[in-house]
């Protein structure tokens, strides 16, 4: 954590004051409901709006770390019983910027892909924009895709990467 010029910084600092009040409200809210902690969960030392990378287990759909875009370092956890169960947690939301799966079957992570309502589908790896593929949400999350072409940056479409030592492919749908 440190500088956001730096080459060696993996974390930078929150946009403000604002969204670092804000994901210590979600994280103190989740704790409160019955969410653990596993790994963060404070602020850290010294100055800018610094918030440790923070892993919540226990946290239930319900729980508004759950709902609402963090927009932060904070990876709240929650256990699926199967595939169907995982895709309903997923999409129930009304946001969907972006999304990962983390999986060893490729072929059922191009199914469940498929299947999930973001913007960007992310398999074996964190969401992030890619110059090389259009981005953007859906939903709540936004309409249209930048790094798109003439029409296309008015459209939702979907974009999803693979990441695995088999595979290596992008796809828009």
């Amino acid at each position: 954590m440190g500088d956001p010029l730096s080459d060696r910084t993996d974390i930078g600092p929150l946009v403000n004051r604002k969204g670092l009040e804000n994901i210590e409200e979600l994280v103190t809210d989740s704790i409160k409901e019955g969410a653990e902690v596993v790994t963060g969960g404070e602020r850290k030392d010294g100055k800018g709006y610094f918030y440790k990378p923070t892993i919540l287990k226990n946290v239930s759909p319900k729980m508004r770390v759950a709902r609402e875009e963090v927009f932060g370092p904070v990876a709240p956890v929650i256990v699926a019983a199967d595939d169907k169960d995982a895709l309903k947690l997923a999409n129930d939301t009304p946001y969907g910027l972006g999304a990962s799966i983390w999986i060893q079957d490729i072929d059922k992570a191009d199914r469940l892909s498929r299947e999930i309502d973001a913007g960007v589908v992310t398999v074996n790896n964190v969401v992030a924009s890619d110059p090389r593929m259009p981005f953007g949400g859906v939903k709540k999350s936004g309409f249209g895709r930048e790094l798109s072409r003439g029409m296309l940056e008015f459209v939702n479409i979907k974009s999803v990467r693979f990441y695995d030592e088999l595979v290596l492919h992008h796809h828009v749908e």
